[in-house]
């Protein structure tokens, strides 16, 4: 009867998460959603794109676009990101960042962005209200039980001051701040 009911928690939980994390943006804080069922860990972790990149908009540079496409890479790798405890592969990995090519910033590009720069101050006002977030989900298979979890990403992004951490697994669930003095979370 137990695994019906996790399932069942799951389920709920990841819509609550997904309908939270729609509604919230803090620069400085992150979210982390952690459920477990079985062999299977989901992680879906949110940040401000401030607090990842150092800015909130598509890049207009080839500093931005390539802080962009390391990030991507980083988290697509995994590098530096979470370290699960437990042995665990990494099955699956979705993010929100677009990876672009360097060759996009050509002439035409620098054209284009120069046909919509007037385009680009009106909206202005506007970008500051749009904030953005990068959301990363990892699924991992795991063959141990797994007992916890240690987020990496506060030393290379230190305006990120804390994560909300929201874990469910057969053990039970949770609430817990990490930050880069906490950056572990356990079950």
């Amino acid at each position: 009867m137990k695994k019906p009911h996790i399932a069942v928690s799951l389920l709920l939980f990841s819509s609550l998460g997904f309908t939270v994390n729609a509604q919230q943006h803090v620069h400085g804080q992150g979210e982390l959603l952690v459920s477990q069922e079985g062999n299977m860990l989901h992680l879906q972790l949110v940040l401000p794109a401030a607090d990842a990149l150092g800015f909130e908009h598509e890049p207009e540079t080839t500093e931005q676009l390539n802080s962009q496409n390391l990030l991507a890479e980083r988290f697509t790798l995994n590098t530096n990101v979470i370290d699960v405890e437990g042995k665990c592969e990494l099955v699956n990995v979705e993010h929100t960042l677009e990876t672009h090519d360097d060759h996009h910033e050509s002439g035409h590009d620098e054209a284009h962005n120069e046909a919509h720069e007037g385009e680009h101050a009106s909206h202005k006002e506007h970008e500051e209200e749009n904030h953005q977030n990068i959301e990363v989900e990892y699924q991992f298979h795991c063959d141990d039980a797994v007992s916890g979890i240690t987020v990496a990403l506060f030393e290379s992004m230190p305006s990120l001051s804390a994560i909300q951490a929201q874990w469910i697994t057969e053990r039970g669930q949770g609430l817990s701040e990490l930050s880069a003095g906490k950056p572990t979370l356990s079950w």
